[in-house]
This record gives structure tokens, sequence and C-alpha cells, in this order.
């Protein structure tokens, strides 16, 4: 068994977090080999030797996109039959750790969320994202959700703080989200962007935010209303446009509350497919990973990859 380490998480609070837990998941895990990683590259190089050993059992210790990082290379580089026989768990050592909630008293080790029983496990959806970038198309795979407009914005900015923000990261989470979140409001414009959500469906809007959801939860104790269903093949899918920065702020305080509005100027629905594409290069955010394009194409792979659940 692999553990897929990243101490540079969470603002590079990862590594003290690690510190706590590591000699009982050594104990654990009497077999466990772990592998340090930072860099993109370090992960390709992890995959594809792993790949060939045949391996099946991978647990991830870093934050949200260190989680994102590994699923994207596993699936870049392994056939379907490989990917239905490997198991993948997680520990929560970064920022958000999204991929943990909601967070229950018996998965903490330490008070750092774990979920590494390999019993436990269910196949996911896995979201899809087709991106143009000049005349090429590329794909990248996510477990929680993706974003465009202000989420996606404020993600890029955490992604590339400031030095203020360093220092929330590192030390204050929620504070540094919050940071992040208005910042990026009193700086935001609204996106012009048409929106497929199927073939008898299409509108243009001045995109204020887009949220293409599996899990509810999407920063901090921020949240849409509901539950997570990772198995269902659709995305929930909650739309704004047209928001002032008053409207934006009033968004905040909803979703902090785990509430969408309702109203002229948001819309939900449920699809397994959506469309988006812009005059202009637009972020989209994927589990706290960034990309940019004027178009992509938002699916899923049904029950795809198998995650522990406990």
């Amino acid at each position: 068994m692999y553990l897929l380490l990243n101490t540079y998480a969470g603002g590079g609070s990862a590594e003290k977090k690690w510190d706590l837990i590591k000699n009982t998941i050594n104990k654990k895990f009497k077999d466990l080999r772990i592998i340090k990683v930072a860099a993109s590259s370090e992960t390709n190089s992890f995959i594809q030797d792993v790949i060939t050993k045949k391996e099946k059992e991978f647990i991830i210790a870093g934050g949200d996109g260190t989680v994102n990082q590994f699923i994207n290379k596993l699936i870049d580089y392994a056939d379907k039959k490989e990917i239905k026989e490997i198991r993948i768990g997680a520990i929560g050592i970064g920022s958000s750790n999204d991929f943990h909630k909601p967070i229950f008293k018996e998965y903490l080790i330490a008070e750092i969320p774990a979920k590494i029983n390999f019993n436990s496990y269910e196949l996911r959806d896995v979201g899809v994202i087709k991106y143009k970038v000049g005349s090429e198309f590329f794909h990248k795979y996510f477990l929680l959700n993706a974003s465009i407009g202000v989420t996606a914005e404020a993600n890029n900015l955490f992604n590339n703080p400031d030095s203020i923000l360093k220092i929330f990261k590192k030390y204050f989470t929620g504070l540094a989200i919050l940071y992040s979140a208005f910042k990026t409001i009193f700086s935001f414009k609204n996106i012009e962007a048409r929106i497929i959500f199927n073939p008898n469906e299409a509108y243009s809007f001045p995109v204020s935010n887009l949220s293409i959801i599996k899990s509810p939860n999407i920063s901090g104790d921020l949240s849409y209303p509901g539950n997570a269903d990772y198995q269902n093949g659709l995305f929930d899918i909650y739309l704004t446009h047209s928001m002032n920065k008053i409207d934006l702020i009033n968004l905040l305080k909803a979703l902090s509350k785990k509430i969408f509005p309702k109203n002229e100027k948001t819309k939900y629905c449920k699809t397994s497919i959506i469309k988006v594409s812009a005059e202009s290069d637009f972020l989209i955010e994927f589990d706290g990973e960034i990309i940019k394009t004027k178009c992509a194409e938002f699916s899923i792979l049904n029950k795809f990859l198998n995650i522990c659940t406990s």
C-alpha cells in the first residue's frame, strides 16, 4: 500500500498536521510505503510506476488539490480495467478538506479527517471537463465540484495568495477563505457566456457564478443545500447571473447558511451534461485547481472510482 504525502498543502501547515498522526497511520498499515510529492511531475512518475506494479490501494494525504492531482494522473495513465481494481482513501491535512465533508468524529485521528478503511468503499461518479486551449482539446476530472465566475476567481486568488493571504492560509483557514471571497467580489465583473443545459435549453447570461456540483460543500463553511449523491450520474447546477456586488455578498451570506436564493437572478437544475462558451477566456475551478478556456463541456463518468467511505 502507498501513501502519497503532500506536506506543502494547507499553505504549508500540512507537515505539522501529518506529524500528529504519522505514528498512528504507520501502526495501522504495516506495509505502508510513503511517497512525498509536491510537483505534478513527481506525481506523474509515481503513478506510472505503481500502475506498472499493479498496486491497488492508495492513501492521499494532503488537501483537495492533492486528491485531485492524483485522480487526474490515475485516469490519464491507467485503463478502465485497472482503475476498477483500485481503491482510494484520503487524509485531510489541507486547508478546506471538502473531500471529507460532512466530517464525523468517528473518522477523525487527532482531530484530522481520515477515510482510510479499505473494507468500506463505493464506486463514485467522476466529473469530466473537456475544454479547449488554442486549437486543442484537453480533459480534466473532479470528484467534488467545479465552478465558473466569482468562485473560480476566488479560488485562483486562494491558490496564488498575496502576503496577507499567505499568513491566513497557514494559520486561519476560515479567515483566508473569507478574505479571498470578499477581495474577489470587489473586483469581479460578470462573464458574458452562453450556457447549454441540454439540446433544447440554451441561454446567454452575464454569469456571476456557475457551480457544477457533486458535493454541496464548496469551501470552508460555505455550502449549497442538500446532501451529496455520488452515484446518481447527475450534477446539481446552481447558476447566478446579473449580480452586483451587494447581490454577491448576500449570496455569500446565504451559502454560509446552506441556502441558495430563489429569485430572478438564480437558476437550479439537475443534468448530466452542460456546455459553457464565451468570447473571452474565463477560469474554471475544479476541486480547488484552475484552468483557463473559452469553451468547456462538463459530463460524468458514472460510478467510476472506488473511494473509501470511512
